[in-house]
């Protein structure tokens, strides 16, 4: 019946909007208001009866609903290449596929994801899938994974509309006025002309939820689409929602705003862009054109932005209630920057736990101080591999309903687009449950683990060590931070021992004292005993910390997004750099 439904109201509002294109340009606004508004309603009202309570339903009986989808996706893909292969049609239950089905990892799809790219159908899923999905990986290797038109309607219903529930029903009105912010990716296609780049869009209506698009061109750098996508929304008093992808995105408006304001002001009140600005002159001329100048509005926002931007969010746009952003693992950082800077006062909801290789929870508490996710028992088959003292090396699995609170725990995901039993690389903490269906907390990414003699510092650990030495450094504030093991640089690294390379970008202090530098080295054989062992033996060099500008992470950033594929706002920051490009790319910026 939704599907029936959404099909119905796609089609109408499509229908709609090719009349609204033959009406006079002057009458065009007004007519985009009304189709905004009532798409959006239909959009809550479909979200409100259907969904929020089907994730009920589902959360309420996990355990046979993670049996009936995994039932469901070995039928769908026992006629597939990979599906034969594994012998799908004859696993007819959950023990069945646990005990001879293996656990994966990419590697084992390499290959079918090659033929899928050359043009060949029916090897993960059914047919040819919508699209390749580049995925935000750290190591800087190029990876894509299916996506199949199911899963990308399901991920929609069951995420994007949950959550948009949810903030409907405790920000009353924050979705009246969205900006969003972010870079539109490039996309290319295959030899069979299957796109290649981002998630794909199922519901092109709910783009009715933000503020217009500002014209563009995919000549353009991320910095000038950032500038004018804020631009325009300086231009909006009556902002009520922010929207990006990461929270270093968010972020890195702020920073423009912060280090760019007088010129933005400028801008607006003479309606006309900076020539400093680089741009395409057709592109900004389009802009121009619709950058009527707002002398009043440019003083209310000199006014703020003069008196610093210490909650300069709320200050700029007085209706703001919610900052929409991702937030996990590697992001705390940025949202914690946020929360204490420039979104001051204004609530910060990460809305999903999702990755291109699918959807996996909603964060149906959005006033939480840490972001926690209902896993959605229909989005994929679930398991777990317990880590932590006493689970080292162990790879036996336990399912959904077997998970116990406030145990750390390894993803194991299979999905209808073909990955089975597959190894997500993410760990997560189970802080309690929903109705019958866990609530997890991201803790961090496998892949960003350092260990040079076996030592196993994990990603949150290490970030935990690096805040409580900055915080031994009097008036000096973390910024950005990233580091490698010194096997990746080489003989940039210098010395013989393996040792880790700390890169970090600090307010407060233009340089560091060998002594500052030291307390890290201290604060980690601290808390890591078996580091301060390798230490003491002269197995493990100490660490060296190096002094780098916030810029040099955004062209990290970049770089990272340039080597992957993966669209730059799809990128999680890279903490650990596994790719010597990146880690030589940082090295060369270094300033002390």
């Amino acid at each position: 019946m939704l599907v029936a439904v959404s099909l119905f109201l796609t089609l109408f509002l499509g229908a709609l909007g090719c009349i609204l294109l033959v009406l006079p340009w002057k009458s065009w606004a007004a007519h985009k208001r009304l189709v905004r508004f009532w798409r959006w309603r239909c959009l809550r009202a479909l979200s409100r009866a259907e969904q929020r309570h089907k994730l009920e339903k589902d959360t309420a009986d996990a355990e046979r609903i993670q049996e009936k989808v995994l039932l469901g996706i070995l039928g769908g893909l026992k006629e597939t290449d990979y599906g034969q292969k594994h012998h799908f049609r004859d696993l007819t239950d959950v023990s069945s596929f646990r005990k001879l089905h293996p656990l994966t990892g990419y590697h084992d799809y390499k290959d079918c994801i090659q033929q899928i790219l050359e043009g060949a159908e029916n090897i993960l899923v059914p047919g040819k899938p919508i699209a390749l999905v580049a995925t935000a990986g750290t190591s800087g290797a190029p990876r894509t994974v299916p996506v199949t038109a199911h899963s990308a309607a399901e991920r929609f219903q069951q995420g994007a509309m949950v959550s948009l529930e949810v903030i409907h029903s405790t920000f009353p009105g924050a979705l009246e006025k969205v900006a969003r912010f972010s870079v539109p990716p490039s996309i290319c296609h295959s030899k069979s002309g299957i796109p290649i780049g981002p998630y794909p869009s199922v519901a092109s209506y709910t783009e009715q939820l933000y503020t217009p698009d500002v014209p563009s061109d995919p000549k353009m750098a991320a910095y000038g689409l950032l500038y004018i996508q804020l631009l325009f929304a300086l231009k909006e008093p009556g902002l009520t929602s922010l929207e990006t992808s990461f929270a270093w995105l968010l972020l890195r408006v702020f920073s423009i705003l912060e280090t760019q304001w007088e010129t933005l002001v400028k801008d607006i009140m003479q309606g006309r862009i900076s020539p400093d600005l680089e741009l395409p002159q057709d592109v900004r001329k389009q802009i121009e054109d619709n950058l009527l100048a707002e002398p009043r509005r440019a003083r209310e926002l000199h006014a703020q932005c003069e008196k610093g931007f210490l909650g300069i969010a709320k200050r700029i746009w007085p209706r703001l209630q919610v900052a929409i952003t991702v937030c996990s693992g590697g992001s705390e950082l940025d949202w914690q920057l946020l929360r204490d800077v420039p979104c001051q006062g204004v609530t910060l909801y990460s809305p999903l736990y999702c990755a291109a290789e699918g959807l996996f929870g909603v964060n149906i508490s959005p006033t939480a101080v840490a972001p926690r996710y209902v896993l959605c028992p229909r989005s994929a088959f679930f398991e777990f591999i317990a880590v932590g003292v006493g689970a080292e090396g162990s790879e036996e699995t336990i399912c959904l309903q077997d998970v116990c609170a406030e145990k750390a725990y390894e993803l194991v995901i299979t999905t209808r687009d073909g990955l089975c039993r597959y190894r997500l690389g993410d760990v997560v903490r189970v802080t309690g449950f929903h109705n019958k269906s866990p609530i997890v907390e991201f803790l961090y990414r496998k892949s960003q683990t350092l260990s040079v003699r076996g030592e196993q510092v994990t990603e949150d650990e290490f970030y935990r060590v690096l805040l409580r030495a900055v915080g031994l450094w009097p008036g000096v504030t973390l910024i950005n931070y990233c580091c490698a093991e010194s096997g990746i640089l080489g003989h940039l690294s210098g010395g013989s021992d393996p040792h880790y390379e700390v890169f970090i970008a600090v307010k407060g202090a233009r340089d560091l004292s060998e002594e500052q530098r030291y307390k890290l080295d201290q604060v980690l054989q601290e808390h890591f005993p078996l580091y301060k062992s390798f230490r003491f033996k002269g197995s493990i060099g100490p660490v060296r910390v190096h002094l780098t500008s916030p810029k040099s992470f955004y062209n990290l950033l970049e770089l990272s997004s340039s080597l992957s594929g993966a669209p730059l706002h799809t990128i999680q920051p890279p903490r650990t750099l596994r790719y010597r490009e990146l880690a030589e790319s940082i090295r060369k910026q270094v300033l002390s």
